[in-house]
């Protein structure tokens, strides 16, 4: 389950349950949408998220480096100890500020993840992994191949030919 709160400098995107590639798709277009109204820090509460897939890892990586870029922040709310766990595993558990806080009573309106289209999600799971790829450490290069593999089968990905 997705849900978001709006504040005027700021947006909170609830993570529960499982994060998704399909998850992916609706915080990367949730947290889009209010970059481009101006704000510019993202709080990912993630206290009830019980894993992640590699899409969603990586679509928050993404996230941070447009963030950054834009001087703006990404900051993971009180992760659970299971996204803790994969963050180590991953070896990115430096790479995001970390806020423990309670969650405050707030008006939260959920969001229902759609079926983006398949050349939209074949991106999104692309730049995602690519996002991975470029990580330091040994699972770098494991994702390098994913990459490269998506790319390969990807009709959008390959060069033109003469024909």
């Amino acid at each position: 389950m997705l849900r978001v709160h709006d504040e005027p400098t700021s947006v909170t995107i609830d993570v529960a349950g499982p994060a998704t590639m399909l998850d992916s798709a609706a915080v990367h277009e949730t947290a889009s949408e209010r970059m481009a109204r101006g704000i510019d820090a993202v709080r990912v509460d993630l206290r009830d998220c019980t894993a992640m897939d590699s899409t969603f890892l990586g679509t928050l990586l993404s996230l941070q480096r447009q963030l950054v870029a834009a001087g703006g922040t990404l900051t993971l709310v009180a992760p659970s100890a299971r996204v803790l766990e994969l963050l180590a595993q991953m070896g990115l558990e430096d790479f995001y500020a970390v806020e423990v806080s309670d969650r405050t009573d707030v008006a939260w309106r959920e969001i229902v993840p759609s079926l983006p289209r398949v050349a939209t999600l074949r991106r999104l799971v692309i730049d995602a992994h690519d996002e991975l790829a470029h990580v330091p450490g040994p699972a770098a290069e494991s994702f390098r191949a994913v990459v490269e593999e998506l790319r390969r089968s990807d009709p959008g990905e390959q060069p033109d030919s003469d024909v």
